[in-house]
């Protein structure tokens, strides 16, 4: 891929034990210039000492290997790149005449961030993002060996995320033809595979990989939509990972949406595709799922949490749902993803995961 973008000498943003793992496949690469100076949550201050370390090692491209919050940094430096300052970037005005390869090695099963346009970062503690077809990576590559040192909770948690994007870009009101067979192709290669890649399977791991960039393909058309929206104070306020943020209310959104008319034709057909037959047991899978993971939610935050999370959803995203959702209706799912169910019906949403696909 290198030979083919004309690459020669890639600045590498990656850090341990990933880039170990790079050198190990590709000792040529041993000698090229690294960024690893960046945070989980990039900030874009990292941004900038990325593309100060491309300048002044004299790179012809970016090389991403790691998770979301690497490739998302990457893709932060290509937009300062290419358009030259920091305040054009943030607008995202690109020079699309600057030619900056860049390839993508996700080390995780979940953004789908090496297949979308944008990139999440942070500045001075307050999230933005950036969009632009520019930033999509050239090239990508999916080695699901890069899964194997993972810890099980990470695992799980992007393996939610990609099932909670195929699924919001399925219902999404920017769905389209093309980003719906990305959607059913992510939404089934998880559900098919989630018990096996937890387990070990190799099989199951390269399709995960697969299910992950899929989803984002899919997200690139339609975007997101409410469980998004509603995540991102989960992971910063309450300190769920991203996707289990988002997988949390999912199953409450599926049930406010049943009790929507408008909704119908749009959860029979997800319901097809997830081979549920009826819609009302979308929701109930989901449960079985955060069950089974043991990733169903922790104790109850209080009012005033609960007041500062509804009121802190980014509207843009919002927009994108399907249905209009109010400041109360948000506070409402966020009790009831925090609600405790009854055992018995705890146990029937379990049996059906149990029993889903047999």
């Amino acid at each position: 891929l290198t030979e083919k973008l004309g690459m020669r000498k890639p600045l590498i943003i990656a850090v341990e034990p990933v880039l170990s793992h790079l050198i190990t496949k590709a000792p040529e690469m041993s000698a090229l210039p690294v960024f690893s100076d960046f945070h989980p949550n990039p900030d874009f201050v990292d941004c900038v000492r990325g593309a100060e370390a491309y300048r002044d090692a004299g790179c012809d491209g970016l090389l991403a290997i790691g998770g979301g919050s690497t490739l998302d940094t990457a893709k932060g430096i290509k937009a300062i790149l290419c358009a030259g300052n920091t305040e054009n970037a943030k607008q995202g005005l690109l020079d699309e005449n600057l030619l900056i390869p860049f390839i993508a090695i996700p080390a995780t099963a979940g953004t789908g961030a090496e297949a979308t346009p944008f990139a999440a970062l942070y500045e001075e503690g307050i999230k933005f993002s950036l969009a632009h077809a520019m930033l999509r990576p050239d090239g990508v590559v999916l080695d699901s060996e890069l899964l194997d040192t993972l810890p099980e909770y990470q695992k799980k948690s992007c393996a939610m995320d990609a099932l909670a994007q195929g699924i919001e870009s399925w219902w999404a009101v920017g769905a389209t033809e093309d980003s719906r067979v990305h959607a059913y192709l992510a939404i089934l290669g998880v559900l098919d595979n989630l018990r096996g890649y937890l387990t070990g399977d190799t099989h199951a791991a390269d399709e995960m990989m697969e299910a992950a960039y899929q989803s984002g393909q899919a997200i690139a058309i339609s975007k997101t939509t409410a469980a998004h929206a509603m995540s991102y104070q989960l992971t910063k306020k309450l300190g769920y990972a991203h996707g289990h943020a988002c997988m949390l209310t999912l199953p409450v959104l599926w049930e406010e949406m049943l009790e929507n008319e408008d909704m119908k034709p749009v959860l029979n057909g997800l319901a097809e595709v997830m081979r549920l037959g009826d819609p009302l047991m979308g929701p109930k899978l989901l449960w079985g799922i955060l069950y089974e993971l043991e990733m169903d939610a922790r104790e109850m935050p209080d009012e005033m949490t609960l007041e500062e999370l509804a009121g802190s959803v980014n509207a843009e995203r919002l927009s994108n749902h399907p249905m209009t959702l109010e400041q109360r209706q948000l506070k409402s799912i966020y009790r009831r993803a925090f609600t405790k169910k009854p055992e018995m019906e705890r146990q029937a949403c379990e049996d059906i995961w149990e029993y889903y696909g047999k």
